[in-house]
């Protein structure tokens, strides 16, 4: 019976293990078979983490001079314990809140600086912060910007090219 109940916790651990290395592939698996209806239930951190913990468990208990019976009965309820907190992480990662995505529309109002000076009705490069990153982009304006002037963008034009005026400050 401790063998069995090793072979358990071996598996457990060994099944975590492949999740954490193949862990996309495993998903994938499952969803394949269409089983993933149940929230997370049946993923492999919850099925390796339930077999680690009624494998070793089990094990610990009957070392300890558990019947049987009573060391299948604690290995269950260390396995139900374990797989419920590894569903608990689980489901708190997928559901965590993340940045929104940052859009060049949000760029509209950001101050920034001229790099390369902007000529009457020509292309410069202006440099603004944006989402906690410097971006560079190209840059328009209604007067010729030297460089290192202060400007407000007020208009994105394309993705890659903003309409700029000088912040006056």
């Amino acid at each position: 019976m401790e063998t069995a109940f090793l072979v358990l916790g071996v598996l457990g651990v060994g099944l975590i293990v492949v999740a954490l290395v193949f862990g996309e592939l495993l998903d994938g698996l499952i969803d394949a078979v269409h089983l993933e209806s149940s929230g997370g239930l049946l993923s492999t951190e919850v099925i390796g983490s339930f077999l680690a913990a009624l494998g070793f468990g089990g094990w610990l208990l009957l070392r300890a001079e558990f019947s049987p019976g009573g060391a299948m009965l604690g290995g269950l309820a260390a396995g139900g314990v374990m797989g419920t907190a590894a569903l608990a992480m689980s489901r708190s990662l997928l559901r965590m809140r993340t940045d929104a995505t940052p859009r060049t529309s949000d760029l509209v109002g950001t101050i920034g600086t001229v790099i390369t000076r902007i000529p009457d009705d020509g292309l410069g490069e202006v440099a603004v912060t944006h989402a906690g990153h410097r971006v560079k982009l190209h840059a328009r304006a209604d007067a010729a910007l030297s460089a290192g002037t202060a400007v407000v963008v007020v208009d994105v034009t394309s993705p890659t090219s903003v309409l700029v005026t000088e912040a006056g400050f």
